[in-house]
């Protein structure tokens, strides 16, 4: 039989006509629990009977507080003892949901374990309605938390679409101009925006669940921007990349080779038109320098998603490049100070060996300098 009741509300909903319900689906059943249990109990509060009444006359604006007000009631009701049996359970979902890491400080808070007197009841109590507290407040803005992810994941899947749509047009009509550069161009843009949105995804999805839930929410809420900043980082970074690899910066196996032709920069042209010039003209640069081969192509499409997926691969490449300029500049610096010096050691040498020497008569007098004549001494 159908529920024309329900049916009205989805369509409202559907139509955007309504707002939808606060509650989702495995919301209804664990308040159908609530509601089982707090009949159970078999004591009158008129906190619960309220909830309960919202939920028959306004269903829509039930919200995971309502729930939470109707859990504690029933564990205010309690009897003792299934307060005492209740303890684990809590507990348990308590470390499912915080995590080890929140569950561990928990733990090392020395919360109360004894009910042998009403003072230890009391405080066993205090504590599980305490856990019950952060319970609800993670069952409250985990949805909000995965409901935004899911957002960003289909806006993100909605431009890469976009993006790819994007490309196939615009290669046609480069098939159809024989405009290789630009498609070789726009396929290492296309990568790199394609690299920066799978990093962008990929942050989102390590932040962190456990600790305070209201941090991740706050941090997936302005985590929007990243759908614009990292796409258009990465194809900044696959441009670079490959002027870098067009440079010979870097060579090896695993990068890209590419070939300039000057015959066809020429081609079409008779030979009374062609001008000789000094140096490779700018446009024949960006129109005839191309990969040798289609594993070169593979090459290169594979580093310019990289540039965009790895953030830190192109800055890193620069800044190396940088310090070994830098070390190139003081080994330079270095090497005319030590010629400087070898030269002015030179100069001194050679203008000692200029200078006239001392006599020989003058040094074998200075030698006997201070001694008696021996006409002298032969007299005394």
């Amino acid at each position: 039989m159908v529920d024309w009741r329900k049916f009205w509300r989805w369509l409202g909903v559907a139509l955007r006509l309504r707002d939808p319900p606060n509650l989702p689906t495995y919301g209804w059943s664990y308040f159908d629990h609530l509601v089982a249990v707090y009949l159970t109990l078999n004591t009158a509060d008129p906190r619960a009977d309220a909830v309960i009444k919202k939920s028959r006359e306004r269903p829509d604006d039930l919200t995971w507080g309502d729930i939470f007000l109707l859990e504690d009631t029933n564990f205010f009701l309690m009897p003792p003892n299934l307060v005492d049996r209740s303890a684990w359970i809590l507990r348990e979902r308590f470390r499912e949901i915080a995590g080890s890491t929140v569950y561990d400080k928990y733990l090392n808070s020395n919360f109360p374990k004894d009910t042998d007197t009403p003072a230890k009841a009391s405080l066993l109590k205090a504590d599980l309605t305490r856990v019950l507290d952060v319970l609800h407040w993670y069952y409250s803005l985990i949805p909000v938390r995965e409901r935004i992810r899911t957002s960003l994941t289909v806006r993100c899947i909605i431009h890469v679409v976009a993006y790819t749509v994007l490309l196939g047009l615009f290669l046609t009509w480069c098939n159809w101009h024989s405009y290789n550069f630009l498609a070789m161009l726009s396929c290492v843009l296309f990568f790199g925006i394609i690299g920066g949105f799978v990093s962008s995804q990929r942050r989102m999805q390590s932040l962190p669940n456990d600790g305070d839930p209201i941090i991740s929410v706050f941090g997936l809420d302005s985590a929007g921007y990243y759908l614009f900043l990292s796409p258009l980082l990465g194809a900044i970074f696959a441009v670079i990349l490959t002027l870098m690899f067009i440079a010979g910066i870097l060579k090896g196996s695993i990068f890209p080779d590419f070939y300039f032709s000057p015959a066809s920069a020429v081609k079409g042209l008779s030979a009374s038109s062609v001008e000789v010039v000094k140096g490779l003209p700018f446009f024949h640069l960006t129109w005839y320098t191309l990969p040798k081969s289609s594993e070169e192509y593979g090459k290169l499409f594979v580093w310019a998603f990289l540039a965009g997926f790895a953030e830190r691969l192109v800055p890193d490449s620069l800044d190396r490049l940088a310090s070994k300029l830098d070390l190139q500049t003081s080994s330079s610096k270095n090497s005319e100070g030590t010629s400087g010096a070898t030269a002015g050691s030179q100069d001194t040498e050679q203008s000692s060996e200029l200078k006239p020497k001392v006599a020989a008569a003058t040094l074998q007098d200075a030698l006997h300098t201070g001694e008696v004549p021996p006409k002298q001494n032969e007299g005394n």
